[in-house]
């Protein structure tokens, strides 16, 4: 009996290891907007920070649910800009193919929360949209939506790159929220928008 209760609470404690159903870690020292940081060293010089406004490509997505990132799906949609507003909340503005496989623009509103990095915006239900991992020619945002338990991460890359550095990141933190390689749509070798 001590033997199977000890091979329960192993697996239960492998089984909790897989998936991270916490908050997203945010990106340390996230801007949303380009500036520039305090001087470095005796040299004065300036380090940039940082940021993700502009232009973007969706490169590829993952999800805790499939069905919501395959063609037709909910939050299947290719990200073009990220616009900084006055009052520090994000203009997202993406793409989705329509019932009739046409393109439409359309965009969301990122509201700042406490917590640099993190937004929040109404799709389905409250999502949290969390800046993750942030790069030069890279970015990794984690969407949760709250509503119906469901986690998207999406990987970006400037334009016209559809290679960025942060490929292994992206599967290294789609493991960490329990996203396997067959929960993951590539677009690159599939028909974008627009």
């Amino acid at each position: 009996m001590k033997l199977l209760l000890l091979l329960l609470s192993l697996g239960l404690g492998l089984a909790c290891a897989q998936g991270d159903s916490g908050e997203a870690p945010v990106q340390p020292d996230f801007q949303s907007e380009k500036a520039l940081g305090p001087p470095v060293g005796p040299s004065l010089q300036v380090a940039p920070v940082l940021q993700v406004e502009g232009p973007w490509h969706t490169l590829e997505l993952g999800a805790t649910d499939r069905s919501t990132i395959e063609e037709g799906g909910a939050y299947r949609c290719f990200l073009t800009s990220i616009r900084n507003l006055a009052n520090r909340n994000l203009h997202v503005t993406y793409f989705q193919k329509n019932n009739d496989g046409k393109c439409v623009e359309d965009f969301f509103i990122g509201e700042e929360t406490d917590t640099p990095g993190r937004y929040t915006f109404e799709y389905k239900g409250k999502n949290v949209l969390t800046f993750v991992a942030v790069g030069e020619d890279y970015v990794i945002m984690d969407y949760e939506n709250i509503d119906l338990g469901l986690v998207v991460v999406e990987l970006l890359a400037r334009p016209p790159s559809l290679s960025p550095p942060g490929r292994e990141a992206f599967r290294k933190y789609l493991s960490r929220r329990g996203i396997g390689p067959d929960a993951v749509e590539d677009l690159t070798v599939q028909a974008r928008c627009p």
